[in-house]
């Protein structure tokens, strides 16, 4: 994958409202197919403008006119992270959250629907493993917690 030189990273800002909430709506329209899900921006605005102030860490990777993903933390779980599907399989989603995983020390948390297998996969090849299952009464779907605990690190000069 070669980096795509017009794509810039940045904290999120409030004034990102708009742009967030388009990316959370084309995204969740594919990702959550299982469930019909289907929200109009009128809802997604609100709600997204009250999670502002429980961020602790945030990125947003923009190409030249609009966001193309977004991710969220507060303290060390994953709150949110969406990619838009015209930039899905370019590498921002790995990009988000390999940066999220550098924000946060220790045990990393995040929540994802078990039928959503494309997320799944994503966070499987990043060290994060199923922890618990419950099913979503309001979504009507199963979700998951996933975990990836920190790595310690290696001594210099081992060989393990």
């Amino acid at each position: 994958m070669q980096a795509d030189p017009q794509l810039t990273f940045r904290p999120l800002r409030s004034d990102d409202l708009r742009a967030i909430s388009l990316v959370h709506q084309r995204a969740c329209l594919i990702a959550y197919h299982f469930m019909n899900w289907s929200y109009p921006l009128s809802e997604i605005e609100p709600w997204y403008s009250s999670k502002f102030s429980d961020w602790t860490w945030t990125r947003g990777a923009f190409h030249p006119n609009e966001m193309a993903g977004f991710i969220a933390v507060r303290g060390s779980h994953i709150d949110q992270l969406f990619i838009d599907p015209t930039y899905q399989r370019c590498g921002i989603g790995t990009t988000l959250l390999v940066d999220a995983l550098r924000s946060t020390s220790g045990r990393t948390t995040l929540n994802v629907f078990e039928a959503n297998q494309t997320a799944r996969t994503l966070y499987e090849k990043h060290g994060f493993r199923e922890s618990d299952k419950w099913m979503n009464l309001d979504d009507d779907a199963m979700e998951l917690l996933y975990v990836r605990e920190a790595r310690a690190a290696t001594p210099r000069g081992s060989l393990t």
